[in-house]
Formats: C-alpha cells, structure tokens, sequence
C-alpha cells in the first residue's frame, strides 16, 4: 500500500524537477531530476548576517564594483513539490566583485547607517513563489568559492539558512549549485529552486 503512494508522488516530482529548469532556458535529464534533493539542504550561515534588512530590487543599492547579474528563483512546498510558497521572505548577503562584505560585521539594520547595508537586502516571493532581484556576481575569497547566503522564512514552514554556490561543483552539493548564463545582458543566475519543509 506504502509503495502505491509513494509512486505518483515520486512520478510528480520528477516531472515539476524537469520543468523548473526548462522555464529558465535550461535542460536537465531525467536522471538529474531523480536525484532532486527534497527538502533544500541547509548549510552554515557564514559571516556577517544582519537581520531585519529592507526589502530592495537590487542588492548593490550603492554602486559597489562587480559584475551585475540578475538572480531569479523559486519556492516550492517540500512536502508538495509542486505547490509554490506565495510570499516567502528571502533575505540575501553576499560579497562584491572585490570580494568584501558590506559591512564586515553582524548585527541588526537598526544599529547601522543605511549606506553601510549593501550588497544584501530581503526579496517577497510572488504568488508562484518566484523570486528575481539585481546584484553583481559574488567574488571568491580563500578558501571559499562565489556563493551567495539566504535566510528564508514563510508562514507555516521552517525557516531555512543555506547557501547557492556559482559556476563550481562540488560534490556534496550538486542542487545548490548553478552556472551563470553570460550571454545576455545582465548576466542570469538561475538560482536552484528552494523546497522548504511545512512545520
């Protein structure tokens, strides 16, 4: 009987996991979508977190130097992979094209001048639980490659701290990782989706 359920389910996600990519000018086989990992993995929320920060269109508010590029994403229901998270709160940090965060240190929005805060900033999924904002392709520093962090939250589900790593490939986590599209203007990071899991 387990195995009755499980199947059209399985036969669900498969087919969402093969489209999603297709919508943004991509491909993946059959074989990718069934090693889909639901829901997205956490992973360490890294340095220089500040919380409550504005909600932007563009992480680079004050011109700082890089490549621009347009991250656009989605998400989804973990538990129902085909049912999108309307209004899901993504707050996003990374570096800029020199590698340095803005600012170098932790703490809360309110303890800051607003010109310190750049390069990060809060982006409201729509009713299809898509996402896109403007930023600058994020620069290595030593040891870690270009990545960028998020902190996601929406009614109903748990909150999720993990990261998207750009343009390398490591092993250990295949779906969070994307290369991004340089041949149009800004470049595109179609950012993997996002399956968080329902409380």
């Amino acid at each position: 009987m387990s195995g009755m359920n499980r199947e059209p389910a399985r036969r669900r996600l498969l087919k969402f996991a093969a489209l999603v990519p297709t919508s943004l000018g991509l491909s993946v086989g059959w074989a990718e979508a069934q090693q889909a990992m639901m829901p997205t993995a956490s992973d360490m929320e890294g340095p220089y977190y500040i919380a409550n920060t504005p909600v932007v269109d563009n992480l680079n508010r004050f011109g700082k130097p890089g490549e621009p590029m347009r991250i656009v994403g989605r998400v989804m229901n973990a538990a129902s992979p085909d049912m999108p998270v309307a209004g899901a709160r993504l707050e996003l940090w990374q570096t800029d094209g020199r590698g340095r965060y803005h600012p170098e240190k932790k703490g809360n929005y309110r303890d800051f001048r607003d010109d310190e805060i750049d390069m990060r900033g809060t982006v409201i999924a729509d009713s299809a639980g898509r996402f896109e904002v403007m930023s600058l392709f994020p620069k290595e520093y030593w040891p870690r490659p270009p990545h960028i962090h998020y902190w996601i939250r929406a009614e109903g589900f748990r909150p999720l701290v993990t990261q998207h790593y750009l343009d390398t490939g490591p092993s250990n986590r295949p779906h969070r990782t994307a290369r991004v599209i340089r041949d149009q203007s800004p470049a595109l990071y179609p950012a993997p989706t996002f399956y968080i899991s329902p409380v």
